[in-house]
């Protein structure tokens, strides 16, 4: 009985994608990734229009859409930037009712 409840978990995890989540390896636009399901997973590219609060920003793609990231401190990393860096970001998508951000999980300078 074991076996079959173990294989059965195995056979499941395999269908869904396994236990680990990976980022989309390509780049989407802001207006594809508003679009998307809540924990969807996401890499955009842009820039910082400007600092909300705390750890939010509006950033905004090349072209021209605006979403609100979230990029706390740690994830910050070495990078330092300003409103003509352009980044990649890699995080998720977390929405609840009335509003729609991305979680950052990393940010990178795209030379």
């Amino acid at each position: 009985m074991k076996k079959i409840i173990i294989a059965s978990l195995a056979a499941s995890i395999a269908m869904a994608g396994g236990f680990a989540s990976k980022h989309q390896s390509e780049t989407i636009s802001v207006k594809d990734a508003l679009k998307l399901n809540d924990d969807a997973k996401v890499v955009l590219e842009g820039k910082i229009k400007s600092h909300i609060k705390s750890d939010k920003y509006e950033f905004i793609d090349k072209n021209g859409d605006v979403i609100v990231v979230e990029i706390g401190d740690k994830k910050w990393g070495n990078v330092t930037a300003n409103e003509d860096t352009l980044l990649r970001i890699r995080g998720e998508v977390d929405k609840d009712f009335t509003k729609m951000k991305i979680d950052v999980g990393s940010v990178e300078v795209i030379k």
